[in-house]
């Protein structure tokens, strides 16, 4: 009986884009000139199971981690290559083989193959960025080198909802530095995390990083922010995660409190704009605001927390605060708690988000709100109001009343309430609508079931205490010394037991614990305690109103209930 014969086979699977490929001759012919290391900074990185071949035009990248049959391959290779030429980002002359195994003549369909590609040989960005531009080309290039990638990722992120890998050695350029993704892999979209974790890396990472470029690059990135994604928050969700990365003291700090206060320094503003983005928060009746001054961001410790206004109105740490949430455009509950404020000479205070959607008097409320003094951010109805997007966060009744706020309000209290920031940072507090565990800052809700996790967030942030709306349920979840968690939801809660502290005051407008009274707190300081307060309110006139505007008659009935 003859000897059976078994030979290695190579099947080019297709190219990025067709026509415009590599031959198996000249992937043999790469292969030949022997494997390269993979190191740290490197020419070539990668995973330990990637084998580079490299000469000096082409690379071969061969995939030992992926244990594909050659059944396995051609269908797994086809969608591979379906995604990417959707997403139209790595070189087009890309090309994706497999070497399998045949034996007399016939393909070995359950055995295993070997992947990969081959792609002309390019420079990777993060040799591209390695040294100092010297002169004014030099940092331009490199400038508009950073401006593609973050280009490339903002879109794909929007586009698909899926994110690149952030290392500057996923991406490289060719002759006419045009860039290109050169790894295989995308990730799930995580709403900007690992992208702001990256910024970090970068400032410490490059030495010759100056405030000048800093600020451009900064300048650059929110531009692109708002074209891609028409949306100021992600400007704030960004700086606030880059400010709670770590950084050194000194010129890395600095250059990341640069970043951070140009990025979250509103477009746009006029003359008199209540509402202009400054460190993640905002002051409604704030004047106008110009962009921070590279040698002097005010407002910021040596942490980058945002201590202050950049107004003549500050908050005085010492003082007592209010805090309120949920007002949901009820008109006489706001009126009660800022009536009752008023009279105990309270005059500084916290909105926290949600000043409109299910009730009626939403133009009321956000006139009122914006003399009111009062710091202001957003809640996720806000959001929807303002950007005219329903689809998210709300329930059917909730996207009724919504549709119906937005066609009330105008164009410049739609535009007030867009640029309202998602979170306050001080040096004692910070103040949101939803969760810290939430990038976005107003959807993730605080409940039993998530406490713990948002109490662990508030030590990473080396954050006390979180001021938060959104639950509607006043109450405190707080962990102490000893790491024991405690649910507190007496009138007077002392903090002086809390490490840290989740407090919510309660829902102005929309009660959810089965009282039907207009609820909020107030924080003293000096004292180290909250106080939950409910008043009492005629109800009736905003039942009415909302029955006269056709509202669902499940809104209206929670109100009698309180729940």
């Amino acid at each position: 009986m003859g000897q059976l014969m078994l030979k290695k086979k190579l099947k080019i699977a297709g190219v990025v884009r067709r026509n415009e490929g590599f031959s198996p001759e000249k992937i043999h012919e790469t292969m030949l000139q022997g494997a390269r290391m993979l190191s740290v900074n490197g020419d070539f990185t990668g995973r330990p199971e990637t084998q580079i071949y490299a000469s000096n035009h082409e690379v071969v990248k061969i995939r030992r981690d992926l244990r594909l049959t050659a059944r396995q391959a051609d269908p797994w290779l086809r969608k591979v290559l379906e995604r990417e030429c959707k997403l139209e980002i790595h070189h087009p002359k890309k090309t994706w083989f497999y070497i399998y195994s045949e034996q007399d003549g016939v393909k070995l369909q359950d055995e295993e193959v070997l992947i990969g590609n081959i792609t002309p040989r390019l420079r990777p960005l993060h040799k591209f960025l390695e040294l100092k531009p010297g002169t004014k080309q030099a940092r331009a290039d490199a400038l508009q080198a950073f401006s593609e990638m973050f280009r490339m990722y903002l879109i794909k992120a929007q586009e698909f909802e899926v994110k690149l890998d952030e290392g500057l050695s996923n991406y490289a350029l060719d002759a006419d530095s045009g860039l290109f993704y050169v790894d295989d892999e995308l990730y799930e979209w995580d709403k900007f995390i690992s992208f702001s974790m990256m910024l970090g890396v970068l400032i410490r990472k490059l030495d010759w990083l100056d405030r000048d470029f800093a600020r451009a690059l900064a300048k650059d990135l929110g531009k692109q922010l708002d074209q891609i994604f028409g949306d100021l928050n992600y400007r704030a969700s960004i700086a606030y995660q880059l400010r709670s990365a770590f950084m050194p003291a000194g010129k890395k700090r600095d250059i990341a409190n640069l970043i951070c206060a140009t990025l979250t320094d509103s477009p746009g503003g006029q003359k008199g704009d209540t509402s202009r983005i400054s460190m993640g928060w905002s002051m409604p009746n704030a004047a106008e605001l110009s962009v921070p001054d590279a040698d002097s961001i005010a407002g910021l410790n040596a942490q980058g927390q945002v201590l202050s206004g950049r107004s003549e109105q500050t908050l005085d740490s010492a003082r007592p605060l209010a805090l309120l949430a949920d007002v949901h455009a009820n008109m006489p509950a706001l009126e009660s708690v800022l009536d009752w404020l008023q009279q105990e000479g309270i005059e500084q205070g916290v909105v926290l988000g949600d000043l409109v959607g299910y009730g009626p008097d939403a133009i009321a409320v956000v006139e009122r709100l914006q003399s009111s003094g009062f710091y202001i951010i957003k809640g996720n109805h806000d959001h929807s109001i303002a950007l005219g997007a329903f689809d998210r966060g709300l329930s059917k009744n909730a996207r009724y009343v919504a549709e119906w706020t937005r066609e009330q309000l105008s164009d410049e209290q739609l535009k007030w309430l867009k640029r309202l920031p998602p979170v306050l940072d001080t040096a004692q507090w910070m103040a949101l609508h939803g969760s810290p565990l939430d990038p976005e800052f107003f959807y993730g809700y605080i409940y039993e079931m998530t406490y713990r996790e948002n109490l662990d967030k508030l030590g990473e942030l080396q954050r006390r205490l979180c001021f938060h709306g959104h639950s509607h349920m006043p109450g405190l979840y707080g962990r102490d010394a000893e790491g024991q968690d405690r649910h507190r939801t007496d009138e007077r809660l002392s903090l002086s037991d809390f490490q840290h502290a989740l407090i919510c005051p309660g829902s102005v407008g929309q009660p959810r614990n089965g009282y039907p009274s207009a609820q909020f707190a107030i924080y003293d300081p000096e004292q180290d305690e909250v106080v939950l307060k409910a008043l009492t309110y005629d109800h009736a006139p905003v039942v009415e109103r909302m029955r006269a505007a056709g509202f669902p008659a499940e809104l209206y009935r929670r109100l009698d209930r309180g729940v």
